[in-house]
């Protein structure tokens, strides 16, 4: 496997993966049919862990991902402002659109979960050479068991390569586990939110210098209000406890 530094944040790891050197690794996974999954942390999601973190049950999901890549921006500046400096953001729409565009191949079986048909259809008519299963779960299937096993036959009947689970956190990263426990289970399982979204065109990311200011959430903000003002003020208020929790983590090591 490519070496990969790996830095704990308190909450998580992140690894300090570029995106190519994540490509690679992926790549000598599947290559070694080591079975894993990928998640992408941001800032939402370490609320989340933090909000969390007296059970640990998701914390030990982030913890045993076979990649964890860092997919903010704001957790960039953050692990910088305490000295860690990662080589790359790689969120996991661009990590979608690079696999989807660059690295997928007629011989790789796909599938993916979650997403509507039309969006589907979409991605299947951009990539006609892709071997592309699809099905869209119930919402909070997480939670129904007999669901959550259909769910897991019907991926592992695929024999998948590269499993794109687009069905929210922390429902995804709860199924990734779960896929990674299966005997059955040999390919890579890969935590995305809603890029398939942004693959099919049916949502756009911010313009360049939106993003390199840091600046994408204030975008999605004004793109969906409704749905993220409480969210991103919620994200907002933990954010102190997230950087305290990450400052005393990344001194640690340093104090041993």
């Amino acid at each position: 496997m490519p070496d990969i530094h790996s830095v704990d944040i308190g909450l998580c790891r992140i690894d300090t993966a570029s995106m190519d050197s994540a490509i690679d690794h992926i790549r000598e996974m599947q290559r070694k049919k080591h079975a894993g999954y990928i998640v992408t942390p941001n800032v939402d999601h370490l609320a989340r862990l933090a909000r969390k973190d007296g059970t640990g049950s998701l914390q030990h999901i982030y913890r045993n991902a076979s990649l964890s890549l860092c997919d903010s921006r704001i957790l960039e500046a953050l692990l910088h402002r305490h000295g860690t400096k990662i080589p790359q953001v790689v969120t996991g729409s661009d990590l979608t659109r690079r696999l989807f565009e660059s690295e997928l191949n007629s011989k790789d079986r796909i599938y993916i979960l979650g997403g509507e048909d039309d969006v589907i259809n979409i991605v299947r008519d951009r990539f006609p050479y892709l071997d592309i299963a699809h099905h869209n779960p119930t919402m909070g299937f997480i939670n129904k068991s007999d669901e959550v096993k259909k769910v897991i036959d019907i991926i592992l009947s695929a024999k998948p390569d590269f499993v794109f689970l687009a069905v929210g956190s922390p429902q995804q990263e709860k199924l990734a586990l779960m896929l990674k426990q299966q005997d059955r289970f040999h390919g890579i399982a890969l935590c995305i939110g809603a890029s398939i979204l942004f693959l099919a065109d049916k949502e756009k990311r911010a313009p360049k210098w939106m993003q390199r200011s840091r600046l994408e959430w204030l975008y999605r903000l004004l793109q969906n209000p409704s749905r993220l003002t409480k969210r991103y003020i919620q994200n907002a208020l933990v954010l102190p406890r997230i950087n305290r929790m990450l400052a005393r983590s990344v001194a640690e090591p340093a104090a041993n």
